[in-house]
Protein backbone atom coordinates (compact mmCIF):
# COMPACT_ATOMS: atom_id res chain seq x y z
CA UNK A 1 0.00 0.00 0.00
CA UNK A 2 2.79 2.46 0.65
CA UNK A 3 4.00 2.13 -2.62
CA UNK A 4 0.71 3.01 -4.52
CA UNK A 5 0.72 5.86 -2.33
CA UNK A 6 3.90 7.00 -3.11
CA UNK A 7 3.51 6.27 -6.59
CA UNK A 8 0.42 8.55 -6.96
CA UNK A 9 1.92 11.47 -4.46
CA UNK A 10 4.81 11.24 -7.30
CA UNK A 11 2.53 11.75 -10.30
CA UNK A 12 0.80 14.96 -8.84
CA UNK A 13 3.70 16.53 -7.99
CA UNK A 14 4.89 16.09 -12.08
CA UNK A 15 1.47 17.39 -12.99
CA UNK A 16 1.86 20.21 -10.33
CA UNK A 17 5.62 21.05 -11.62
CA UNK A 18 4.70 20.29 -15.34
CA UNK A 19 2.06 22.77 -15.03
CA UNK A 20 3.98 25.08 -13.38
CA UNK A 21 6.99 24.55 -16.22
CA UNK A 22 4.48 25.18 -18.99
CA UNK A 23 2.79 28.29 -17.23
CA UNK A 24 6.79 30.25 -16.46
CA UNK A 25 7.83 28.98 -20.78
CA UNK A 26 4.66 30.26 -22.02
CA UNK A 27 4.46 33.43 -20.18
CA UNK A 28 7.96 34.01 -21.52
CA UNK A 29 7.08 33.09 -24.80
CA UNK A 30 3.95 35.91 -24.26
CA UNK A 31 6.13 38.62 -23.02
CA UNK A 32 8.86 38.22 -25.73
CA UNK A 33 6.25 38.20 -28.47
CA UNK A 34 4.46 41.29 -27.37
CA UNK A 35 7.57 43.48 -26.17
CA UNK A 36 9.03 42.80 -30.48
CA UNK A 37 5.62 43.85 -31.58
CA UNK A 38 5.41 46.91 -29.21
CA UNK A 39 9.27 48.15 -30.65
CA UNK A 40 8.40 47.36 -33.97
CA UNK A 41 5.58 49.52 -33.49
CA UNK A 42 7.66 52.22 -32.28
CA UNK A 43 10.07 52.31 -34.38
CA UNK A 44 7.51 52.51 -37.43
CA UNK A 45 6.72 55.75 -35.56
CA UNK A 46 3.21 54.91 -34.56
CA UNK A 47 3.85 55.69 -30.66
CA UNK A 48 4.79 59.02 -29.48
CA UNK A 49 5.32 58.72 -25.95
CA UNK A 50 6.09 55.87 -24.17
CA UNK A 51 3.95 53.92 -21.56
CA UNK A 52 2.87 55.52 -18.37
CA UNK A 53 4.10 58.40 -19.61
CA UNK A 54 1.65 61.66 -20.09
CA UNK A 55 2.32 64.41 -22.37
CA UNK A 56 0.28 67.18 -20.59
CA UNK A 57 -1.47 66.74 -17.06
CA UNK A 58 -4.91 66.92 -17.19
CA UNK A 59 -6.49 70.19 -15.98
CA UNK A 60 -7.99 70.71 -12.47
CA UNK A 61 -6.81 67.42 -11.49
CA UNK A 62 -5.24 67.19 -8.62
CA UNK A 63 -4.69 64.87 -5.37
CA UNK A 64 -4.34 66.09 -1.72
CA UNK A 65 -3.40 64.48 1.36
CA UNK A 66 -4.33 65.04 5.02
CA UNK A 67 -2.51 63.28 7.61
CA UNK A 68 -3.92 63.68 10.98
CA UNK A 69 -1.96 62.72 13.75
CA UNK A 70 -3.79 62.11 17.29
CA UNK A 71 -1.97 63.53 20.83
CA UNK A 72 0.31 61.06 22.02
CA UNK A 73 0.13 58.81 19.09
CA UNK A 74 3.36 56.11 18.59
CA UNK A 75 3.75 54.71 15.14
CA UNK A 76 3.40 50.86 14.63
CA UNK A 77 6.55 50.71 13.60
CA UNK A 78 7.92 51.65 17.35
CA UNK A 79 5.49 49.87 18.89
CA UNK A 80 6.69 46.75 17.57
CA UNK A 81 10.31 47.70 18.04
CA UNK A 82 9.65 48.84 21.65
CA UNK A 83 7.90 44.81 21.99
CA UNK A 84 11.41 43.09 20.12
CA UNK A 85 13.44 45.01 22.77
CA UNK A 86 11.57 43.73 25.41
CA UNK A 87 11.64 40.21 24.47
CA UNK A 88 15.51 40.64 23.69
CA UNK A 89 16.81 42.29 26.59
CA UNK A 90 17.49 45.78 25.01
CA UNK A 91 16.42 48.94 26.49
CA UNK A 92 12.12 49.15 25.95
CA UNK A 93 10.93 52.14 25.49
CA UNK A 94 12.39 55.61 26.99
CA UNK A 95 9.89 57.48 29.18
Amino acid sequence: MYKREFTAWYRRMSVVYGIGAWSVLGSLFYYNRTMAKSSVDRKDGLTTETPGEVSEHPKGFYVETVIIYKEDFVPITEKILNYWKSWTGGPGAEP
